[in-house]
């Protein structure tokens, strides 16, 4: 760990506000898998008191959302700890298994589940022809092959109703590699961001819309970090089709007539801070009474889905989704709405676990679709 690290940790005051909006420590109130005490045991492995090896379940039930950050007074860096400690795991050969399998399959096929270009063909419309080269360039991300490819078929069909000029990566599509960052594999990780940008570049995109929110924060924030800025701008699938409502270019025909409540994504309108934009959309919808959630924007709970969570205990994972859920249904409302596709994955297993088949999950595209 650097110096400036071990400074930035130091200046903890104690005052715990991090722990007001982590998920995991108001979900279950144990105070080991709270963010302040991630703060602690940085602080403990870094002064010789412990080894990281007894601290892995501290350190991977952690989803890396930032929140905790959003709120420290004095902005200490959390999250980066708990990757810097992950990457000294990942050195120390004692990461969970679990997580280390998850990474392989990014590093050596380019996904999630390990699989190559037939993981990234299965979403892709049959009927539809892309162009070569056009001025947007659509990425999915992991989750819509894997689960989600209603999505990715909805937002095609917006794009080309709207008259927009764009294609697809398909088969050549590749994992944005955020996990590979927030589980210490830096060199890898840097490698994938050179090949992503080499394979989009080739297209001369002017503008990538990213249907991830993890994929828009690792194009827009953490490629420049580890290895360059984008030659194309980088524009979350929200915001383009807020820029087509303001430009008369999606017409809304029917009616949906639902309270509904948008989640916040970590990884998009947290680190933007472009929290009105999806909102935006769902009041241009005709019908829709949008209901805040009581933590919302900069405090909004993460869904607990976020760097693996699930694979090292499903039982925490489910506990902040869940929560979340309960929510919903004490506002009464019929449907969350999200810009996040594994959010939306992630609290449709929570509803349907908790028996609450009648709150439905929706991702923005798939809300705008419906009411075309």
């Amino acid at each position: 760990m650097s110096e400036e690290l071990k400074r930035e940790l130091s200046s903890c005051t104690d005052c715990r506000m991090c722990d007001n909006v982590c998920p995991f420590y108001l979900a279950t109130g144990d105070e080991s898998i709270g963010a302040w005490n991630r703060v602690k045991v940085a602080q403990a492995v870094l002064g010789g008191d412990r080894r990281v090896s007894d601290v892995l379940r501290e350190l991977y039930l952690c989803t890396c959302c930032g929140t905790c950050e959003l709120t420290c007074p004095v902005n200490v860096p959390i999250s980066e700890a708990v990757r810097a400690l992950r990457s000294l795991a990942v050195k120390e050969r004692c990461a969970p298994e679990p997580i280390v399998k998850l990474c392989e399959g990014i590093i050596n096929q380019g996904s999630m589940t390990g699989e190559g270009k037939e993981f990234w063909r299965s979403w892709i419309p049959t009927e539809v022809n892309f162009p070569s080269e056009a001025e947007y360039l659509y990425l999915v991300g992991c989750m819509i092959p894997f689960r989600l490819r209603d999505i990715g078929r909805a937002t095609v069909d917006i794009l080309k109703t709207a008259g927009v000029d764009f294609t697809i990566l398909g088969e050549d599509e590749r994992c944005c590699g955020l996990l590979l960052v927030d589980h210490g594999f830096l060199e890898e990780a840097k490698t994938v961001a050179e090949r992503n940008l080499s394979r989009i570049e080739g297209r001369k995109p002017s503008v990538v819309l990213m249907a991830c929110a993890a994929c828009y924060y690792t194009y827009k924030h953490v490629y420049q970090r580890i290895y360059r800025k984008p030659e194309f701008e980088v524009m979350h699938v929200a915001e383009a089709l807020a820029d087509l409502i303001d430009h008369g270019r999606i017409s809304f025909k029917k009616r949906i007539d639902e309270k509904v409540a948008f989640l916040d994504p970590c990884h998009f309108v947290k680190v933007s801070g472009k929290y009105e934009i999806p909102r935006k959309v769902i009041e241009n919808i005709p019908g829709l009474k949008l209901i805040e959630f009581p933590r919302s924007r900069a405090e909004a709970l993460c869904c607990g889905a976020p760097g693996g969570v699930r694979l090292v205990s499903r039982d925490v994972a489910f506990s902040a989704a869940g929560m979340i859920v309960k929510e919903a249904l004490k506002l009464e409302v019929s449907r969350i709405v999200t810009s996040c596709p594994l959010c939306m994955y992630q609290l449709s297993w929570a509803a349907e676990k908790l028996g609450a088949g009648r709150l439905k999950v929706s991702d923005l595209p798939l809300l705008v679709k419906e009411a075309l």
